[in-house]
C-alpha cells in the first residue's frame, strides 16, 4: 500500500501483484541471510557425525519453505475470497512448477553462501548487503517496465528476476509466453549456480571440516 500510494505506481490490483513477487522474495531472502552461518553454527554436529553439509542446509531451507507455503496459502485464499484474484487448475499447475524452481534456486544459493561463509567469515555481511540491494533492483513492488525504460541491463544480469517473474506471470497475470521465458532463464541460473557449487565443493571439501 505504501509503495502503491507514495510512488504512484499505478498498477491495477496491486495487492495481487505484490503478493505474487514479494512472498517468493521473502523466502529467498530469509533463507540466504538466516542460514548463511548455518554450517558454522552446526560445527559440533558436522564434526561429530560427519554429516554432509547439504543435509544441514536442506533441513533449514525446507523448514523455511513450509512457512512460505503456509503464508502463501493463507494470503492467496484470502485474495481469492475477496475477489482480487482468480485461479484455475492450469495456473495452479504453473505455480507448482514455479515453486519447485524456487525451492531449487533457494537451496543452491543458500548452500553456496553458507559454504563460502565457512572459509570467509565476512560472507554473511556481504550477502545481507547484496540481498538488500537486490530487493530494490528486482521488479517486486514495481513492474519491469520501470527498469526496461532506462536500465534494461539490470534485468539481464539479475539472477532473482527470472524466479520472481515465474510467479508474477502465473498468479498476477497469466502470460504463458513470458512464463516459459522466465522458466528457461531460471533453469539456466539454477544450472549455472549448481555447477559453481559443485566445483566449489570439489575444490574445498577436503578443508571443510578443518575450517568449519
Amino acid at each position: 500500500i505504501v509503495f502503491d500510494k507514495i510512488l504512484k505506481l499505478n498498477i491495477s490490483n496491486y495487492h495481487a501483484f505484490l503478493l505474487a513477487g514479494f512472498l517468493p522474495w521473502v523466502f529467498i531472502n530469509q533463507s540466504v541471510i538466516s542460514y548463511a552461518s548455518a554450517l558454522v553454527h552446526s560445527r559440533e554436529i558436522l564434526l561429530t557425525f560427519k554429516v554432509h553439509p547439504h543435509y544441514i542446509i536442506a533441513s533449514n531451507v525446507l523448514d523455511n519453505f513450509i512457512n512460505y507455503l503456509i503464508a502463501t496459502f493463507i494470503l492467496t485464499v484470502s485474495l481469492v475470497f475477496m475477489g482480487m484474484i482468480s485461479l484455475d487448475f492450469f495456473q495452479l499447475s504453473l505455480f507448482f512448477i514455479s515453486t519447485l524452481v524456487l525451492l531449487g534456486f533457494t537451496f543452491i544459493l543458500t548452500s553456496l553462501v553458507s559454504f563460502l561463509h565457512v572459509f570467509y567469515r565476512d560472507v554473511q555481511f556481504v550477502a545481507t548487503f547484496v540481498m538488500g540491494l537486490a530487493f530494490f533492483v528486482t521488479p517486486i513492488f514495481y513492474t519491469k517496465d520501470y527498469l526496461e525504460q532506462s536500465y534494461p541491463w539490470i534485468l539481464k544480469i539479475n539472477i532473482f528476476y527470472p524466479v520472481i517473474g515465474l510467479f508474477q506471470n502465473c498468479l498476477y497475470t497469466l502470460n504463458l509466453s513470458e512464463w516459459k521465458m522466465h522458466l528457461v532463464y531460471a533453469m539456466l541460473v539454477n544450472l549455472l549456480l549448481g555447477i559453481i557449487l559443485y566445483l566449489l565443493f570439489n575444490k574445498k571439501m577436503k578443508d571443510f571440516y578443518i575450517n568449519v
